[in-house]
């Protein structure tokens, strides 16, 4: 269907374009170029290569081809002779954000061969196109990046050698394509962007988002020197200079005919900008529909006089190559006009990379090191480009690729171990022999949880080996090998864990018996010894933290860095030990989820009490952050429905939690979780309530208040009788009155589907942030279904819902699997609440307050259905219309 949106009288054109004409976060590469320059024709900076990538050579195009008259950059290529994969990486970009990438590919005959080649573009780890083997190609998508950075590669497919002539990176605002580009799964590619009437390309600066406007005079050409007005922050806005010209057909009676590009498997979305551009008498009218093939889609449209008007395509769209045609009325005394078309298709992004921690370890390796293979792009996908060497698991339950094997043995390494091993937390096995590797063994390398092999034998390693691998390869949970390492344990008798075979003495069997009860005896001392200087040094450490800080408090110094510090430490917690922590995960055997920040493993204390463990990655600025964040709130706030906090490892940034029995409230909704209890009505609205009291209690019982950020169904815990705790408090902050306003400027996180659509506008979070994200779980309570559907739309849990309410069918909204068991008024009622929550301004949602009110109702209601015997859903009806809160911008 095709949705009319009528622009209202806004800001000057003039205006318009000096707000937004800014090249901030612009980056224009001129591939295969050794020098940086500002080009006259778009008074861009264009820079070198060599920042990007690594790879590659630069060659000259033929010089018969001339083609330097159009464009500087189409002098030179950068050429990828070597390798399947060839990478550039575009930082900095802030994940969460939207992003336009362009490459452009002219041949000009640069090797000679007169043959175009083709070959396979990537946006990370997922299929962008394909470039045909023409002489000129232009590629652009629209995308949400997952990352601060994002690498475009060109993958050689035996038809010819990759190359590029220029590459670039936009900024776009989030609500330009709002409703198709949302989340990082999804990219959009340009089919075509058209400017009818028009004798020149349109691109920057009078497109201030540097998009290409490609002339089209198929029909009459009509133009205006007037400013056309539009409505500012629009999703879909063409440059005010598209708008001046318009093309039309030659009488009244003629319909415009249109063909949008694309394969009719495609899910392609036209954009179309009117603006009349004549000052009509009394007399005269324009009006016209829009018709796809033969199909009346839309319809009549009337332009208004210097001002611009869009019809779009809303979801799911229409096949690609369909014909439109604007056919008069019989009204009309005018034929129809049109000045700019886009068109666009929606494609998936199904491949999932490897963690951007991993990947940053992976890249410091391969720098350290100087390592030779072909590491370039994603380590583990796609998974027939993987590094050599690298081991990979693909899970598509995960949000992220993992690195669980690496194999460097025999590869000319030479220097230290470094710190950043530790991001690789999934690695099982790690085999770095036969090289020139120095150093001691890092701390890095002991606290890889899932670590279960090592081989360092045979290279020129110092220091003692640490007592944590000796520990865990005694009991036979490490594979250890070590030999061969001449200066290792040079100052104590813990050196050769495994003797060389060649050193056999046959005359004395005693001796090595008694060096091995010797060995094992010390050890057993060094550990223990080891294990209660720690216990001492902290204890110390804590006391003289808390002394400083009774003085620092008593001379009001509220604001010292060592008062922050104690936030953690001085507090009712337990404080554990690195082996505390061994002990009670059994060393890390049982992971029991996966978050963005480290790893979950079930425990149990010395009393037998049951916990859950999560390890933060030591060296992510995120992960300390999150540790931090998460142990200085949770010993300060005390809720039942609230994930309790037992303590917490700063070494080893360990939190130690309360084990909740039953899963999360995702595993159960989405059919995932290993119990058999069913949720019915009654313990829906139970959890809705728990989890809304939880949230309740961070909003207005905290003194300052606490935005959680981070409202999902996978962060309700369900103890052994579905009581809800709300848990992973690692984004949460406090906050207070900002600039006259309640809330926290920062940059926004959470994750997407639970996301305040606002927050992306104005980087303010707030507690109504919370109640949107809460507002979709209520979603997700009700229909079974997850926050984003991957039906090939990728469509949001709020716009089903609404649909089906419009048409008032309840029974589609309600999850099947409670078989029609709940009261139909507790039902409508419980999607009034969410649907009031998911509204788009944040003034129009309830506080959270308000919604266990609300809640509290639905209960109500339901316990008179039940008590009353009510058969539940026999008495279905349409609401009244208040049950319906604003569903979308008027103009839609």
């Amino acid at each position: 269907m095709f949705v009319l949106l009528g622009v209202l009288q806004g800001l000057l054109f003039t205006a318009v374009l000096a707000q937004r004409s800014s090249t901030e976060g612009f980056i224009s590469i001129d591939c295969g170029s050794g020098r940086n320059y500002t080009d006259s024709s778009d008074g861009l900076m264009y820079v070198a290569d060599e920042l990007y990538t690594s790879a590659g050579v630069n060659r000259r195009v033929s010089f018969d081809t001339n083609l330097t008259g159009i464009m500087a950059y189409y002098a030179n290529v950068r050429s990828f002779p070597d390798g399947a994969r060839n990478c550039y990486t575009l930082r900095p970009v802030k994940a969460g954000s939207k992003y336009r990438v362009t490459g452009e590919f002219r041949y000009g005959n640069y090797d000679g061969l007169g043959r175009p080649p083709s070959f396979d573009l990537y946006l990370g780890v997922n299929l962008w196109t394909t470039v045909e083997p023409r002489e000129y190609n232009r590629e652009e998508i629209v995308f949400v990046a997952g990352g601060e950075s994002v690498q475009v590669c060109l993958v050689n497919t035996g038809s010819g050698t990759p190359f590029i002539s220029e590459l670039d990176l936009r900024p776009l605002p989030n609500f330009l394509y709002s409703s198709l580009v949302k989340y990082s799964q999804a990219i959009l590619v340009r089919e075509a962007r058209l400017n009818f009437g028009a004798t020149d390309q349109i691109r920057y600066p009078q497109d201030a988002y540097d998009r290409r406007w490609f002339p089209s005079n198929v029909y009459a050409r009509i133009s205006s020197s007037g400013n056309v007005e539009q409505k500012t922050n629009n999703e879909y806005m063409a440059p005010p200079a598209a708008l001046q010209t318009a093309v039309t057909s030659s009488s009244v009676n003629e319909s415009l005919k249109i063909d949008a590009y694309g394969n009719s498997s495609d899910a392609t979305f036209v954009i179309m900008y009117f603006s009349e551009l004549q000052q009509l008498r009394a007399n005269q009218s324009r009006e016209f529909d829009i018709y796809a093939g033969d199909n009346r889609v839309y319809g009549p449209v009337r332009p208004t006089y210097l001002e611009e008007n869009v019809v779009y395509t809303d979801s799911p769209g229409f096949p690609g190559g369909l014909t439109f045609s604007l056919r008069p009325t019989l009204k009309s005394t005018l034929p129809p006009l049109i000045n700019a078309m886009e068109i666009l298709v929606l494609q998936q992004l199904p491949l999932l990379p490897t963690s951007e921690a991993e990947v940053e370890a992976m890249v410091g390796l391969k720098k350290l090191y100087g390592v030779s293979e072909n590491w370039e792009g994603d380590p583990c996908t796609p998974q027939k480009f993987s590094w050599q060497g690298v081991g990979c698991s693909l899970s598509s339950s995960e949000k992220y690729a993992t690195i669980t094997t690496l194999n460097l043995s025999k590869s000319g390494l030479s220097g230290p171990m470094p710190l950043f091993l530790a991001n690789l937390t999934y690695l099982t096995s790690l085999d770095m022999s036969y090289n020139n590797i120095t150093g001691e063994i890092p701390s890095s390398v002991w606290q890889l949880p899932a670590l279960k092999f090592l081989n360092l034998e045979s290279n020129n390693l110092t220091g003692d080996i640490p007592p944590a691998i000796l520990g865990r390869s005694q009991i036979g949970l490490l594979e250890l090998r070590l030999k061969n390492n001449p200066v290792l344990c040079s100052k104590s008798s813990l050196c050769d864990t495994t003797p060389d075979t060649t050193k056999k003495n046959n005359k004395n069997i005693i001796v090595p018996v008694a060096v091995a009860i010797s060995v094992s005896v010390l050890l057993l001392l060094v550990v223990v010894t080891f294990c209660t200087l720690k216990i001492k040094k902290a204890k110390k450490k804590h006391q003289d933290i808390d002394a400083n800080l009774h003085t620092m408090v008593q001379r009001g110094d509220q604001n010292s860095a060592l008062v922050k510090q104690a936030d953690i430490i001085h507090t009712e917690s337990h404080i554990f030990s690195p082996p505390e922590i061994l002990r009670i995960t059994n060393n890390f055997q049982q992971p029991i989820g996966k978050g963005g920040f480290g790893t979950v493993y079930h425990g149990r204390l010395d009393n037998g009490i049951q916990v859950a463990v999560k390890i933060v990655s030591q060296l992510s600025d995120q992960g300390e952050k999150q540790f931090r964040a998460e142990a200085q709130l949770l010993t300060r706030v005390h809720h039942k429905h609230l994930v309790s906090l037992f303590g917490y490892c700063k070494e080893n940034l360990a939190l130690v939690y309360e084990f909740v029995s039953l899963g999360s409230l995702s595993d159960h909704l989405l059919g995932e979780s290993q119990y058999s209890n069913f949720l019915n009505w009654g313990l829906r609205l139970q959890i809705a309530l728990e989890s809304a009291q939880g949230l309740d209690y961070l909003h207005y019982g905290c003194k300052p208040p606490i935005i959680h950020r981070d409202v999902k169904a996978s962060n309700i815990l369900l103890n052994e009788n579905f009581e809800a705790k709300l848990a992973d408090f690692g984004l949460s902050r406090s906050y207070t009155h900002i600039d006259g306003r309640a809330g926290l400027s920062t940059v926004v996180a959470g994750t997407p589907g639970y996301l305040d659509p606002e927050c992306f506008q104005t980087n303010r979070m707030t507690e109504k942030s919370d109640v949107y994200s809460f507002g979709v779980v209520l979603l997700e309570l009700i229909t079974g279904k997850p926050a984003i559907s991957f039906n090939g739309n990728r469509t949001h849990i709020s716009q089903e819902v609404k649909m089906k309410l419009e048409r008032g069918d309840l029974h589609s909204i309600v999850d099947r699997r409670i078989q029609g068991q709940y009261d139909v008024n507790s039902a409508w009622k419980f999607i009034e609440i969410a649907l009031a929550c998911t509204s788009y301004n944040s003034e129009e949602r309830p506080i959270i307050s308000d919604v266990v009110t609300q809640l509290k109702e639905c209960q109500s209601l339901e316990t008179l259905s039940k008590s009353l015997g009510s058969a539940g859903t026999d008495s279905i009806s349409t609401p009244s219309p208040h049950f319906f809160p604003t569903m979308s911008p008027s103009s839609r």
